[in-house]
């Protein structure tokens, strides 16, 4: 073989987990070409709002959904550390990842402000005790009350899966749902809003009633043991001091051009030529309708979860029957909406959830953490502050309207989102969002059919971890000897939609890749969960325990249970 033989590597699709692919495998020397349809960083891109920049301000910034980094992620951090990026002329020392600032605060923002919990999420000086993680995930006891047998019962509950083995959270709460798990079933509304479906559907958009508890409760865990500060040094929350694609994308691509990738913008794998168990090669469609062949020795499919399934189909239906899986994953919609204000205003020095809201909100006032004048910076020089919320409910009927938000028109949408906001913000005295506030709103465009005609649509949702579904999910190898599969589907350690997920998926592939190739080169490291070593020893007890067909030693039903009837959904 000449130089270069066996090294060329075409990646489909240019998201997080393409992009992550793309940059491990031209550090280790490989010939690397990506395609993307839409915008580089997938889900994760910024955009902006054409039009709206004046006297040589930027367009006003806008995007799928505001990012969050939270502590426990590892793979994503190390990926943006190694980014380089250059700020007043000076080479920052840790990339990218420089760019993330601290969101030391979490508000728990309740209708009329009763009930409202503010929690501090930035490091103590000593530890944290149990309480005041509660409060920290917004499920605090309310004030005036001490904690009730419901509080106690989901204290119960995380305690049961922080001990809980590998063997069991596979085994059982793989496939119990988060309502079941939480025995959301005869409780209060309170519990429910709080402990079950808040913690659910505004920070993961899943469903409880169909979300599995092994994913729930993972993510619960890996948020816990972040406020406790274990495991990472780095802070519970942080955000971008900037638009994703300034502060992060477009440094990415730039220095993925600088190894030599090949990035081809406006075209979208269409079918794989599968023969003799081997990709041959993939025919792409263009933007504007022209058509190609892309041949390389090794591809990389890193196309979201609801496109690579059709891809496969086409390819690999009599091959590997994995796409038949891939078509029973669950997706669902969480879709951003930016509100443009006049004045600054920081609702908090952090997100904040909203959990009496019908359309599932959480947000974040995006100006304060930003290193501009962004009166001066963007739009017509009268916008001072963006407040980005994440919409992940759009099937319950709203306050104003009475309608869900897929039957809505996009302006519905923003004035119903504007007004459960309003209910949760003003005390009935002082109105935060008042209207002269307002000064335009930005509705993600991946959704579309608002306005008609219908039915309303999203291009780009997100995979759902329902009950049952880690044996669908693949890993990174398929049975052609030369495709693997990266994204936040695949099998990781993370088990969540997430940018990090995406991260891990994309490592997963590379090193998938090496090992097919024979290359001696050093894995892509595929950074695990923080396993708190005190609790080694129940978990090997519990293991003992779930292999002999005994429940875990501190599963206990709820209080409320013989108070009613028993769900008919109840895992068994």
């Amino acid at each position: 073989m000449g130089a270069g033989a066996g090294r060329t590597v075409a990646v489909l699709g240019g998201g997080v987990a393409g992009l992550t692919a793309a940059m491990e495998l031209a550090e280790r020397g490989y010939a690397v070409t990506v395609v993307e349809p839409a915008g580089w960083g997938g889900k994760a891109r910024s955009t902006s709002v054409p039009g709206t920049g004046t006297r040589g301000r930027l367009d006003l910034p806008a995007e799928h959904g505001f990012r969050f980094f939270p502590g426990f992620y590892r793979s994503l951090p190390d990926t943006m550390r190694r980014i380089p990026f250059e700020r007043d002329g000076r080479r920052q020392r840790d990339g990218v990842l420089g760019n993330l600032r601290e969101a030391p605060q979490f508000l728990s923002a309740r209708s009329g402000r009763v009930n409202e919990v503010l929690s501090e999420v930035a490091p103590l000086s000593g530890p944290r005790t149990p309480l005041q993680i509660l409060w920290a995930l917004g499920v605090g006891p309310r004030p005036g009350r001490g904690l009730d047998e419901e509080l106690l019962y989901f204290a119960n509950r995380m305690t049961v899966y922080l001990t809980s083995s590998t063997e069991r959270r596979l085994g059982q709460w793989e496939h119990t749902s988060w309502w079941d798990f939480t025995a959301a079933e005869g409780a209060s509304e309170e519990y429910r809003k709080t402990c079950v479906v808040g913690l659910t559907r505004t920070v993961v958009a899943a469903r409880a009633e169909v979300g599995s508890a092994h994913t729930v409760g993972g993510y619960l865990e890996a948020m816990a043991l972040g406020f406790l500060g274990r495991g990472e040094s780095a802070p519970a929350d942080r955000v971008l001091n900037a638009p994703t694609s300034t502060a992060w994308i477009d440094p990415w691509t730039e220095y993925l051009t600088g190894l030599g990738v090949r990035l081809e913008l406006g075209w979208r794998a269409e079918r794989l030529d599968v023969r003799g168990g081997r990709v041959r090669k993939v025919l792409l469609r263009g933007r504007h309708g022209g058509r190609r062949e892309l041949t390389a020795d090794w591809y990389v499919c890193a196309l979201p979860v609801h496109r690579v399934g059709a891809l496969l189909a086409r390819g690999l239906a009599e091959a590997d029957p994995i796409h038949a899986d891939l078509a029973a994953l669950r997706t669902d919609w969480m879709v951003g909406l930016q509100f443009y204000l006049t004045e600054p205003t920081p609702v908090v020095r952090g997100h904040a959830l909203y959990p009496d809201s019908p359309w599932a909100l959480t947000s974040v006032s995006q100006a304060q953490f930003w290193d501009v004048d962004f009166r001066a910076t963007y739009g017509d020089g009268t916008v001072a502050d963006c407040l980005s919320v994440d919409v992940s409910d759009w099937d319950t009927p709203g306050v104003r309207y009475g309608k869900p938000a897929r039957e809505c028109t996009r302006a519905e949408v923003a004035a119903e989102v504007w007004a459960q906001l309003g209910e949760a913000l003003d005390d009935g005295r002082t109105a935060v969002l008042h209207p002269g506030l307002l000064h335009s709103w930005h509705l993600d465009p991946a959704v579309t059919g608002l306005d008609g005609p219908g039915p309303a649509r999203n291009d780009e949702p997100l995979l759902i971890n329902t009950k049952g579904s880690w044996q669908r999910r693949p890993r990174a190898a398929t049975a052609a000897a030369n495709l693997f599969l990266a994204g936040d589907y695949v099998r990781c350690p993370v088990n969540l939609a997430t940018m990090e997920g995406a991260d891990q998926g994309g490592r997963l592939a590379v090193n998938a890749l090496l090992r097919a190739a024979g290359d001696p080169a050093d894995p892509a490291e595929v950074y695990p969960l923080y396993d708190p070593p005190e609790l080694r020893r129940l978990k090997e007890v519990d293991a003992e325990l779930f292999r002999q067909g005994r429940p875990h030693i501190l599963d206990t039903p709820a209080p409320w249970a013989d108070r009613r009837p028993v769900s008919a959904n109840a895992s068994r």
